[in-house]
């Protein structure tokens, strides 16, 4: 019987450090944890899927908190129940309430599980709505203003239509298009790409 924890950030710009020290406080080595970096709308997340994969009856699986598994109500209670199904006790550091256990609890015990773990689940969905709208609302804002988003365009350089035109003709290779003006593999195929649209 093994011990495993499941680590989980929105994004890559979000830092995972806290989730990762409260695994330690529970005895769980880095080996042992499960990190993705992604939305907790769904479950289709790598190192989730991984875990699943790997746990057996009797193990146990540690999470932050109930947002940490999902963030979508139906789901997160489906993949809850799936977790019992097959033995696995899950432990959810801050909502210790719907912690599972191989004892067997009575109808009322379970039935109140039940209910906490429905409003938490609900709330964790619409708390993530709400930063959903937030956001939203605060891009609208930004863009009323002026504000730009996305990378910044990249200007077509000087000479530009000269090598394109020699590329073209196969007189000299896109490596050296991209070295006369001075842009890097990804970014010299999105401005042909641009470029050919606007001719």
């Amino acid at each position: 019987m093994k011990t495993f924890g499941y680590v989980r950030v929105s994004s890559k710009e979000q830092n995972e450090a806290r989730q990762i020290e409260t695994m330690k406080t529970q005895g769980i080595g880095e080996r042992d944890m499960f990190i993705d970096k992604a939305s907790g709308k769904d479950f289709d997340r790598p190192k989730y899927q991984l875990l699943k994969q790997m746990v057996r009856e009797g193990d146990t699986v540690v999470f932050d908190s109930i947002t940490r598994m999902g963030r979508n109500m139906n789901e997160t209670m489906s993949e809850y129940d799936w977790f019992v199904k097959n033995g696995v006790q899950l432990c959810f550091v801050k909502e210790q309430m719907i912690n599972t256990s191989n004892e067997q609890d009575d109808i009322m015990k379970q039935a109140i599980q039940r209910i906490i773990l429905t409003l938490l689940t609900a709330f964790a969905e619409k708390e993530r709505d709400e930063i959903k709208t937030r956001q939203a609302e605060g891009i609208a804002v930004a863009k009323k203003k002026g504000v730009k988003f996305g990378r910044p365009a990249v200007e077509i350089p000087k000479d530009w239509e000269k090598y394109y035109k020699q590329w073209k003709d196969q007189k000299i290779s896109a490596v050296k298009f991209m070295q006369a003006v001075g842009m890097a593999k990804a970014t010299f195929y999105r401005k042909v790409k641009e470029y050919e649209v606007d001719k």
